[in-house]
This record gives C-alpha cells, structure tokens and sequence, in this order.
C-alpha cells in the first residue's frame, strides 16, 4: 500500500506540474500579437572630435514594434533611441549607413519589424580653423549715417567644417543701435555667428570695439518753382 500512495502521491505533483506549465504557455502566448508603430530618436554616436556631419539627418526614425500585447503597452513608456555608429569615420566625405535595429534594445518578447528610413547618408566634414575678416553691421533709422569708422580687431578665428569656413568671405558683429546725435561714438558689440551654421568663434570672450561718427542727413532742398514760391 506505501507503494501505491507513493506512486499517486508522485503522480498528483507530476499533474500539477504539467497544469502550471500550461497555464503559463496560456498566459504568455495566449494573448496573441500585435505591432504599433513608433517615433523613435536617432542618435549618432562616436563620431571622432574633429569631424563633424553637415547634411540634415532625420531627427527621429519610424519603426515598427511587434510581440505580445501585453509587453507592447510598456514599449510606449520606454526611452528607445536608434543608434548610428560613426567611429570609425576618419576622412570628410558620404558614408552610406544602414541602421542597425538589433542594437535597438526592447523588452523581452518584442522585436522591431522595419524603420523607415532604414538607411542614412553622412555628409562628414573635417572640422578647421580660419580668420575671417569683421565687418560692422549697423541699424539706422533712415536718415542717418556713419562715417570713419573703425573696427578692432579686423579678422576674427572660426572654427567650424571647413567646406563652410571656406565660402565665408566676411562675418558681421551683433547689429549695432546707436543713441541717434550727431558726434563720435565708441561701442563693444560681438560677432554675429553665420545663420543657420555650426560655426562658433574660437575665443568667445573676444571683445568688438567700433569707433566712428554718426551724422543726420540733411534734408534735400527743395526747389522754390516745386513749393509755388516763384517770383
């Protein structure tokens, strides 16, 4: 009979395990899948410290997520981004890159199907130094006129990628608003960095100073025959 009650006994916990198993295979794969698509964050990574990349790139990329339900509702609040190795980039030119989605990391039981774009072009760029020569840039109400005007120091150094640097022939200081009197003036202002462009100044504590004389126009005579004064 301990035989026998053994043997049930054994029997029972072998069943038991077998309705667990079950019962997780249910929870995990009986929700079934689903895909959402998302706007995810491309980040370029180790791009060496003298080089610099010039085209556009997308900010984000649109990937598409798919797995088990239950772990895509958790996907949402993940802070994902797409990274885009550009180690070993060396020399300026285009480099063509595929996205590497495996190195995406996401929960367990989710995979990323497809991106869109799935490929980038890098527009890299050595980045230099140059001097670029200052040119005062003043805002006068009309009427008004500078003359003799000086300006210290007459070139500034930019770095920046060199393929900009080199269309550069002039760069303006910070628009200048001068106390409307006639007489000399003597002002500090700073560099206006090229619109739009990674170009900063190489000393960024550099000093502008501009001397001159402000003057207002005189006002055109006007002819007696036009104002009816005739004699």
């Amino acid at each position: 009979m301990d035989g026998l009650f053994g043997f049930l006994r054994s029997y029972k916990l072998h069943l038991w395990a077998i309705v667990i198993a079950i019962a997780l295979w249910l929870q995990v794969h009986g929700q079934g899948e689903g895909s959402v698509s998302l706007e995810v964050p491309l980040q370029v990574e180790g791009l060496p410290a003298d080089m610099m990349i010039v085209n556009d790139l997308p900010d984000h990329v649109r990937v598409t997520v798919k797995g088990l339900q239950s772990r895509l509702k958790d996907v949402r609040q993940q802070a994902l981004t797409i990274p885009l190795d550009a180690s070993d980039i060396t020399t300026p030119g285009v480099v063509a890159r595929s996205l590497q989605l495996k190195e995406v990391s996401v929960p367990a039981g989710l995979r990323i199907e497809k991106a869109q774009p799935d490929r980038v072009e890098l527009q890299v760029d050595r980045i230099t130094t140059r001097s670029i020569p200052l040119h005062a840039h003043f805002e006068l109400p009309e009427g008004w006129q500078v003359r003799f005007v000086s300006i210290e120091p007459l070139e500034v150094e930019l770095a920046g990628p060199e393929v900009w640097l080199e269309s550069l022939t002039k760069v303006e200081t910070t628009p200048i608003r001068l106390e409307l009197k006639n007489g000399l003036f003597n002002v500090k202002t700073g560099v206006e960095s090229p619109s739009g462009k990674a170009i900063r100044l190489v000393d960024s504590k550099i000093e502008i100073k501009v001397k001159g004389e402000l003057l207002q126009k005189a006002a055109p005579e006007i002819p007696k025959s036009i104002t009816g004064e005739m004699k």
